[in-house]
C-alpha cells in the first residue's frame, strides 16, 4: 500500500515577488499549482514582526511561509488533513516555523484570538464561508483585517457582501484572471457574536427504520441524507460481528447503520468538520466506534476488515479529478480481507469497475436508478 500512495512533491515558483518552495500531492486543491486566488493575498499581504497572522484555509502554506519570513507569529489552519501535513512539509523546507492546526482555531479546548491579519482563501459553499467569516470575527481583534480572495464563479461576490455584514466594512482591492481580493475591516461589535460552531440535527428514514444524525457547514450534504448515501445504505449487507470500514465517512451515517446492523466500524475521513460530526452522530445514537483523521484509508493500513463502504470524493474546489477516488478503491483492495466486500455508490456516468480490474476478483451492479450505481466488489 505504501508503494501505491502518491508520494509528497516539492514544487518552485515566485509568489509575491519572491522565491517560494512548496511541498504537494493529489488530494489537495491545486496541490500542483498555486491557485490565482491565493497569489492575490500573497500580493496583498503586508506583515512585521509580531504581527499575529491566521490563515484560516491554508492549504499548502505558501501564505504562511510569506508571513513568517516577515517576523509574524503564524497559525495555519485547513480542514484537511492532507493540507495540514502538506503545510508542515513546507514550513520546513523553507525554515520557517508556525502553529499547524487540522481544524479551526475556536475549536479546540484553548480557543485562540486578538489575530492582526486573518487571510481567507474561500472554498465551495456559501453556508461553509459564513461559518468561517463568523470564526474570523471572533478571532481577529478590532481594527485587525481579513483578506478574502476567490474565484467569481466560486461565488466571492456573495462571500464580500458576507464578510461586510458578520466581519466589517468590505471592499474589493484586486481583481484579476477571474479572480476578486476584498479587504475587511474588523468592527468593534456591541454584544456577542453567532457561535461558528453550527451542527444540525437531520432525521431520514432508512432500511425501513428512522435515524437521526448531526451535519455542520463543511460537511458533504450538509443537512440532509443524499440520494447516492442512501442507496449506499439500503444496499450494503452486513453480518453479525463483521468488521466495517467507513471510509470518507463524512457525517458518519454510513458506519451508524452500520454498528447497528451488528458490524464493528471504523471511521475514517480527512476532513475535520466530518469527524466532529462523526463523533456527534455515533455519540447521539450510541455507538462506541474508533473516529480517525486520515488521508484514504493511510490510518488504518495495517487493519484488516470484512466489509468497506465508501461514496467517493470525486470534486476538488470547482473541478473533478478522480485521483482520490482511485486511492479509495486500491486502499479498500489493500485493507479487505480475502472474500471481503467494497459497496461503494457513485454517479452513473463514473465507470469505478475500471479502477477495480486486477483489484478484486468480482464486480457486479448491486443497485442501480437513474442516478446513481452500487457497486460490490470482492
Amino acid at each position: 500500500m505504501t508503494e501505491s500512495y502518491p508520494t509528497w512533491q516539492t514544487f518552485a515558483t515566485t509568489l509575491a515577488g519572491e522565491s517560494i518552495r512548496w511541498v504537494g500531492k493529489p488530494g489537495l486543491e491545486s496541490w500542483d499549482a498555486i491557485r490565482p486566488s491565493t497569489r492575490l493575498i500573497a500580493e496583498a499581504l503586508s506583515v512585521g514582526p509580531g504581527q499575529r497572522v491566521l490563515d484560516l484555509r491554508c492549504s499548502v502554506g505558501v501564505c504562511g511561509v510569506l508571513a513568517a519570513r516577515h517576523g509574524a507569529s503564524v497559525t495555519l489552519c485547513d480542514d484537511s488533513i492532507v493540507a495540514v501535513q502538506a503545510a508542515q512539509r513546507t514550513l520546513e523546507l523553507d525554515g520557517t516555523s508556525g502553529t499547524v492546526i487540522h481544524g479551526q482555531p475556536c475549536e479546540g479546548s484553548k480557543p485562540l484570538q486578538d489575530f492582526d491579519v486573518v487571510v481567507l482563501d474561500a472554498p465551495r459553499g456559501r453556508e461553509w464561508v459564513r461559518h468561517l467569516l463568523t470564526m474570523t470575527a471572533e478571532v481577529l481583534r478590532p481594527g485587525g483585517k481579513l483578506l478574502l480572495a476567490g474565484p467569481n464563479r466560486g461565488g466571492i461576490k456573495g462571500f464580500i457582501q458576507d464578510a461586510n455584514e458578520i466581519v466589517g466594512p468590505c471592499s474589493v482591492t484586486h481583481a484579476k484572471a477571474g479572480h476578486r481580493l476584498a479587504i475587511a475591516t474588523r468592527s468593534t461589535v456591541a454584544g456577542g457574536l453567532p457561535s461558528a460552531v453550527n451542527h444540525q440535527t437531520c432525521e431520514a428514514t432508512v432500511r425501513g427504520q428512522p435515524i437521526r444524525f448531526i451535519t455542520r457547514p463543511g460537511v458533504f450534504s450538509h443537512g440532509e441524507l443524499d440520494a447516492g448515501t442512501r442507496a449506499l445504505i439500503e444496499t450494503m449487507t452486513i453480518q453479525s460481528g463483521e468488521s466495517v470500514l467507513d471510509l470518507g465517512c463524512g457525517s458518519g451515517v454510513v458506519g451508524m447503520v452500520a454498528a447497528q446492523m451488528g458490524g464493528q466500524v471504523v471511521c475514517v475521513d480527512s476532513s475535520a468538520a466530518a469527524l466532529e460530526a462523526t463523533h456527534a452522530t455515533l455519540d447521539m445514537s450510541g455507538v462506541k466506534a474508533p473516529v480517525l483523521a486520515s488521508d484514504c484509508a493511510f490510518a488504518v493500513r495495517d487493519l484488516r476488515f470484512d466489509v468497506v463502504a465508501t461514496n467517493p470524493p470525486f470534486h476538488q474546489g470547482l473541478g473533478v479529478e478522480y485521483e482520490v477516488a482511485q486511492q479509495f478503491v486500491r486502499d479498500a483492495a489493500h485493507v479487505l480481507r480475502d472474500g471481503g466486500r467494497l459497496y461503494l455508490v457513485a454517479n452513473r456516468f463514473i465507470r469505478y469497475e475500471r479502477m477495480m480490474e486486477g483489484l478484486f476478483s468480482e464486480i457486479k451492479i448491486a443497485y442501480e436508478d437513474n442516478r446513481f450505481r452500487v457497486l460490490e466488489a470482492v
